[in-house]
């Protein structure tokens, strides 16, 4: 039982269960000194139980117009020190939920704003947990971008944060427009990791491989045979070695150009 509920119920059955037995009286003794007696202790009692669930009924009722506040709070915050984006849902909006369910299952009367409340627990659970998933598959896409990189995608990870925006300015929990919001984050998002992904490819693939290939090429042939050249011979053997690998060089330069042209075609 969420906690004021749990009172409320707990204070509800006890009074139920000492009710019990003094139904359980006669008529033609009620009026005995020694059952009047009895009748006081009950009476005693039950009235500080009704007074206890009164009491704590009318405290969670005071509570709901202050949980509803934090309806009015934005989707997103961005903490203060990390920078880190996070939901900005108050969990106490579920307590009210949960204790409005538990009291409406006793059949104990629920006010009619924690009733709207209540109706709109899915869809708040939903949003919840779409934007929890959107702000995770924002951290992960921004992971992926290598530090080369990130001067260069900089618009693109600021045009992201410009979709982000009005869920951390404008938009409440209670706002109409939260799906098409969504809808237009998630777009975001995907076209951002397709361009992040592009770019990774053909920095890996295009470019740093042939780095690595032209790192390793070795520009004088030495023979692996004992037997003994001619200075005419060896410098022979070299410029012919030499013009091989300056094609080879030449080719895989102009692949890197290329690369780093596709590179910023895409980028820009």
């Amino acid at each position: 039982m969420p906690p004021e509920a749990g009172k409320i119920i707990w204070s509800r059955h006890l009074f139920q269960k000492i009710t019990s037995p003094i139904n359980m009286f006669p008529e033609n003794v009620i009026n005995s000194t020694e059952i009047k007696k009895y009748y006081a202790v009950y009476n005693t009692l039950g009235k500080q139980l009704t007074i206890y669930e009164m009491w704590y009924y009318q405290n969670w009722v005071n509570e709901i117009e202050r949980s509803k506040a934090a309806l009015q709070a934005t989707l997103i915050v961005r903490h203060e020190e990390n920078k880190k984006l996070y939901v900005n849902f108050d969990l106490e909006i579920m307590q009210l939920i949960r204790e409005a369910k538990c009291l409406d299952r006793q059949a104990i009367e629920i006010p009619e704003s924690a009733r709207i409340i209540l109706l709109q627990e899915e869809k708040f659970k939903m949003y919840y947990n779409e934007l929890l998933y959107a702000l995770k598959e924002y951290e992960r896409i921004i992971s992926k971008i290598k530090p080369i990189c990130k001067s260069l995608l900089a618009p693109h990870v600021e045009d992201l944060e410009l979709k982000l925006r009005p869920g951390m300015v404008t938009l409440t929990w209670t706002s109409m427009n939260i799906d098409a919001y969504l809808n237009h984050v998630h777009q975001g998002l995907k076209k951002l990791e397709q361009l992040i992904i592009n770019v990774n490819d053909i920095i890996e693939n295009r470019i740093e491989n042939n780095l690595k290939s032209v790192s390793k090429v070795i520009l004088v042939s030495l023979p692996q045979d004992t037997k003994t050249l001619t200075l005419e011979s060896f410098v022979h053997l070299q410029e012919e070695y030499i013009n091989n690998k300056t094609e080879y060089l030449i080719s895989k330069n102009l692949e890197i150009e290329r690369a780093v042209d596709d590179l910023l075609n895409i980028i820009i």
